[in-house]
């Protein structure tokens, strides 16, 4: 079993095991807020349980209010504030997708995730010049509670894994700690990205992105779109799914990048490597 945090076991720390079947068995279906299946204290319960409240009370936050929208499984937005300053953000959907595994195809219900921010208006002495493309104040630093409550949401909605949309590089490079890239196209993006960078720091890729300098000499300018990255409940699918022809694809895709920076970009942008 992997370590623990707030008395409870890290949820990505384990396999698709007996306790993941156990959970998912045991759960009895209510009727709710979120998805029509959780309540709003279910919620709440799993902000505890994952350690994110603990974690905004070490950061000064104290006076939290949870909200939830939506009314189907197209759209729900969930977003926890603190004296009206938003401090985690949500938006969720559940959708079905269609997985290739070698040459056959099998369909499963997800959780979406379109949108994750979290926010730290607190922090003190926050320089604006070190913020990430999309910020406004600097976030909170809270992605293993934060990916331990998707997780938990995974399986408190009965789903089979989870899709997250990174709207920005910096974005992806964060959750491809416990996600994989769905499509080999985005992947061999990102992976030239941070191989001929390699100097570069993740916050300055993402600013040279999001403000058009970086170029390929085929492409020409690269934009960095949302992409979707994967994460099965059932983790033997990854070796199915991304398996030796995946890998092939993306290294076919990769050897076509020349990427470099348009003259100039660094300085113009205030930027060091």
């Amino acid at each position: 079993m992997g370590k623990v945090a707030y008395n409870n076991p890290r949820f990505f720390d384990f396999v698709y095991d007996d306790f993941l079947c156990a959970a998912v068995d045991s759960h009895v279906a209510q009727s709710g807020v979120l998805f029509h299946s959780l309540t709003k204290e279910s919620v709440w319960e799993l902000f505890e349980i994952t350690g994110v409240l603990a974690e905004l009370k070490k950061r000064g936050y104290d006076s939290f209010q949870l909200d939830l929208s939506g009314s189907d499984d197209t759209y729900q937005k969930l977003t926890l504030t603190d004296q009206n300053e938003i401090l985690v953000h949500l938006r969720l959907s559940i959708q079905e997708y269609r997985i290739r595994l070698n040459d056959y195809f099998f369909k499963e219900k997800y959780l979406v995730v379109n949108w994750l921010q979290t926010r730290h208006p607190k922090q003190e002495g926050r320089d604006s010049t070190r913020l990430y493309p999309g910020q406004d104040v600097p976030g909170l630093g809270i992605f293993p509670e934060m990916s331990d409550l998707i997780g938990f949401l995974i399986i408190s909605l009965r789903l089979n894994g989870a899709v997250i949309r990174p709207e920005y590089f910096h974005d992806a490079v964060l959750f491809s700690r416990k996600f994989h890239f769905l499509e080999a196209d985005s992947k061999a993006l990102y992976q030239a990205l941070r191989t001929t960078f390699p100097k570069h720091s993740i916050r300055a890729i993402s600013t040279l992105l999001q403000h058009g300098k970086i170029i390929d000499a085929k492409r020409g300018v690269i934009e960095w779109k949302p992409i979707e990255m994967i994460f099965f409940l059932e983790k033997s699918l990854n070796f199915f799914v991304f398996n030796r022809k995946f890998e092939k694809k993306v290294s076919k895709i990769l050897s076509t990048y020349k990427l470099s920076l348009l003259e100039g970009a660094e300085t113009e942008l205030g930027l060091n490597t």
